[in-house]
C-alpha cells in the first residue's frame, strides 16, 4: 500500500504574523523572508513504510530554509513583491544526499527559479534519513511560494 503525507508548511512565518510585523515594524520587515510571504510547500510523496518523517520534515525544511531566505531576489521582496511559484521533486538517498532533481514547474522568472534549485543544491549533505527507513530513498516534492498565497 502506498503512503502519501502531506506537510504544507510555512517556512518563514503564518500569514497572519506576516501581516502584523508589517504593521508593527515596516523597516526592519521589509528585508526578512517572512515579510515576502515566501513559502514553501513539503510533500512526501513515497511510502513513508510506516516511518515518522515529522521530526525530519522539521529538520529538512529548516535546512531550506536557512539556504533560501539569503537567495530571495530583491525583486521577490517589497517594494516589486514578484509572485511566482516555482515546483521541483527530489529524492534523498539513505545517506542524505540529494538523488536527484527536476524542475516541475516554473515560475516564469530564472532568478525566483534559481534561488528555489539552489536552496535544495546548497546544502552539501542533509541528514541520513531515519534508520528504521528501508526504502532506498525518500521522494518530496518542494513547491516554493513567492508572494503566493499556499493552497490549504
Amino acid at each position: 500500500m502506498r503512503k502519501s503525507m502531506l506537510c504544507m508548511v510555512a517556512l518563514a512565518a503564518m500569514v497572519g504574523s506576516v501581516r502584523a510585523q508589517q504593521t508593527e515594524n515596516p523597516p526592519a520587515a521589509a528585508n526578512s523572508a517572512a515579510q515576502v510571504a515566501a513559502r514553501t510547500g513539503l510533500e512526501i510523496v513515497s511510502d513513508t513504510m510506516g516511518v515518522d518523517f515529522a521530526p525530519y520534515t522539521r529538520q529538512l525544511r529548516a535546512d531550506i530554509q536557512r539556504n533560501w531566505t539569503p537567495l530571495i531576489p530583491a525583486k521577490a521582496k517589497p517594494p516589486e513583491g514578484k509572485k511566482g511559484v516555482v515546483c521541483i521533486p527530489f529524492t534523498i538517498l539513505p545517506d542524505g544526499r540529494v538523488g536527484s532533481m527536476k524542475l516541475e514547474s516554473s515560475s516564469g522568472d530564472l532568478a525566483l527559479d534559481k534561488a528555489a534549485w539552489s536552496a535544495i543544491t546548497s546544502e552539501n549533505m542533509f541528514p541520513p534519513l531515519p534508520k528504521e527507513f528501508r526504502g532506498p530513498q525518500l521522494e518530496l516534492r518542494l513547491t516554493f511560494f513567492y508572494n503566493v498565497p499556499v493552497p490549504k
